[in-house]
């Protein structure tokens, strides 16, 4: 059935139905759909098709008219559907890997994303012009920094009166929005802007406040209400050249602070709409394409919460003067955070992660890595040929011109015969000149890298194996500022979980150890379905460590971890094991 055609039946339809009277203006409307779908269809709006007009106005018709055109009426669904994220989360680059890999196994819809990565424009794999996901047109921009060009190809979707985020130099550093597909390259959707608090998440006042003087072509995340009323067509059509998105129509959709309904009934059989002066008009269209579960009641579009991604658009032309509003380009769901979260360290061979440090290095010095490799031995056993406090090489990373270092305790931990320990799926950390050799990788029963806390801290999993490096997510909690006596030794115990005081632990919950008394001092009680870590950990690990409103504890920091197996060195400590937090890997 051809656009034209579809329209007629529509019209033809609702003007047909018995016992209906319509009000003129919703008569008018009908009689105008064989126009709007030609008008419509010679602009070419990539947001709103012929078959969005039709049913835009049979739902305004419905609302209108009640159970005499539909036995049952539009009514509210739930709002199911994805899991959505309430602020920004700002994506490292290893998560960002996770996702993309996520989509690219199949069965997920677009993600939109930001994330702590700049992409390299020098670096531009052919074909330049690929085909989009599900369809369209993308012309590829450059590549992800610290990706290769199969995965991190990233592209500019082009699409008619919609006017494309800036793409020089300055708008291609981090962080930056983009939007992931299965089969499609990594879209771009335009630099991410912090609000003025220096949060990545914008309220709906501070972005509407910013538009007079908001930067062109750049993105923000708000976090409010998208809905609008249902009406048969968005205004009269524009005269002359017909301007872009958000400025090609009258009526719009807006974002709100909160949920409202911008359509009320007036009398028996009209409706008055009103437009927010405290939200943020944007494009016609914008609730149908990124409100998650969209439903209609009432001639109202109803409002649906989510933190979504508004792009300025500034233009200039005769007939849109100074214009100047944000057009909706995005959504985030927090699914995207999960699946990130949720799949792992990322084992990369050595070859690939030579050809990712070399690419960019300082994207990637201080991180931590899993490499399936060999270090090639040259010093071991003992500490030889390290000092005391130094680092020393121990070997090359097998395949690669990547030096490997170690420190005198790594070094002691390693002897000559245990080549398991240096051969296999290996922790190490980007160096400036080099790479640091951690430990080796445990895998848990279920052959994945995830331990629990509760795992850790059984006697059975301390299997005396040094250097073993597992993966755990938890609670980072600690001693705070307790007041408490160090213990004295000839060993020093410093930056280890033997430390006598203060403690600190990775915890299953974010339960605050520390309780004030009624003297104004304060006591410990050791959380449950904990292991113990070296105190040290909170500060230089916890995301965003701070303290407490009462100034004697600090605030309990959920993260993924990387820990070590490590020895005591106390002369008489049989041999005992604790583990020690040596990286983060997220937030």
């Amino acid at each position: 059935m051809s656009e034209d055609e579809l329209g007629r039946q529509v019209s033809e339809l609702i003007r047909a139905s018995a016992d209906v009277e319509l009000p003129p203006s919703l008569v008018a409307s009908v009689a105008d759909i064989p126009e709007l779908v030609r008008r419509r269809h010679d602009r070419r709006k990539p947001l709103v098709t012929t078959a969005a007009i039709c049913t835009g106005v049979v739902l305004a018709a419905a609302a209108l008219i009640g159970p005499r055109f539909w036995s049952n009426p539009p009514v509210a669904a739930s709002p199911t559907g994805p899991i959505l994220a309430t602020k920004v989360q700002v994506l490292t680059v290893d998560e960002l890997r996770a996702a993309i890999a996520t989509e690219r196994a199949g069965g997920l819809q677009p993600q939109d994303v930001v994330a702590d990565v700049s992409i390299d424009a020098s670096r531009k794999t052919a074909p330049l012009s690929r085909e989009c996901d599900p369809v369209g047109a993308c012309q590829v921009i450059g590549t992800l920094h610290g990706f290769d060009d199969a995965d991190g190809a990233v592209a500019i979707r082009q699409e008619d009166r919609v006017l494309p985020p800036a793409s020089d130099t300055a708008a291609l550093q981090a962080p930056v929005a983009l939007r992931l597909t299965g089969r499609g390259p990594v879209e771009f959707l335009g630099h991410v802007r912090s609000a003025p608090s220096g949060s990545p998440t914008w309220s709906v006042a501070q972005a509407l406040a910013d538009t007079a003087t908001a930067a062109d072509e750049q993105v923000v995340g708000v976090n409010g209400w998208l809905g609008g009323g249902i009406e048969p067509s968005c205004g009269p059509a524009p005269q002359g050249t017909v301007p872009p998105q958000p400025f090609d129509c009258q009526i719009r959709d807006y974002l709100t602070p909160d949920s409202r309904r911008l359509v009320t009934a007036v009398g028996s059989n009209g409706y008055s709409y009103a437009a927010p002066r405290d939200g943020i008009p944007v494009q016609e269209g914008a609730y149908e394409t990124y409100a998650p579960n969209p439903s209609y009641s009432d001639a109202n579009k109803d409002a649906r919460q989510a933190t979504y991604l508004l792009r300025m658009v500034a233009y200039e032309a005769p007939d849109c003067v100074n214009c100047r509003s944000w057009l909706v380009v995005g959504r985030l769901d927090a699914s995207a955070m999960e699946s990130s979260t949720e799949a792992g360290p990322i084992v990369r061979s050595a070859a690939e992660l030579e050809r990712l440090v070399s690419s960019d290095r300082s994207q990637w010095v201080g991180k931590a890595v899993y490499v399936d490799g060999v270090v090639t031995p040259e010093t071991r056993g003992n500490g030889g040929g390290c000092g005391t406090s130094s680092l020393c090489q121990i070997g090359t990373l097998e395949s690669t011109s990547e030096k490997v270092f170690a420190s005198p305790y790594t070094v002691s931990m390693l002897p000559s015969e245990a080549d398991f320990m240096t051969s296999g799926v290996l922790a190490l950390k980007v160096r400036q000149d080099g790479l640091e050799y951690v430990g080796y990788a445990g895998y848990n029963t279920d052959n994945s890298f995830y331990f629990t806390p509760a795992q850790l801290a059984d006697p059975q999993e301390l299997n005396h194996a040094p250097l073993l490096i597992v993966v755990a997510k938890g609670w980072l909690v600690d001693g705070g500022l307790h007041s408490c006596a160090s213990a004295t030794g000839s060993q020093d115990l410093s930056d280890t979980p033997f430390e006598a005081c203060p403690e600190a632990w990775l915890a299953t919950n974010a339960d605050q150890p520390v309780s004030s008394t009624d003297a104004g001092g304060s006591t410990i009680t050791a959380p449950s379905e904990a292991v113990r870590v070296q105190p040290e950990a909170y500060a230089e690990f916890a995301p965003n460590p701070s303290l407490e409103p009462t100034g004697v504890a600090h605030v309990p920091r959920f993260g993924t971890f990387l820990l070590r197996l490590v020895q005591n060195p106390q002369t008489g400590s049989n041999n005992q094991s604790g583990w020690q937090v040596v990286a983060r890997l997220d937030p």
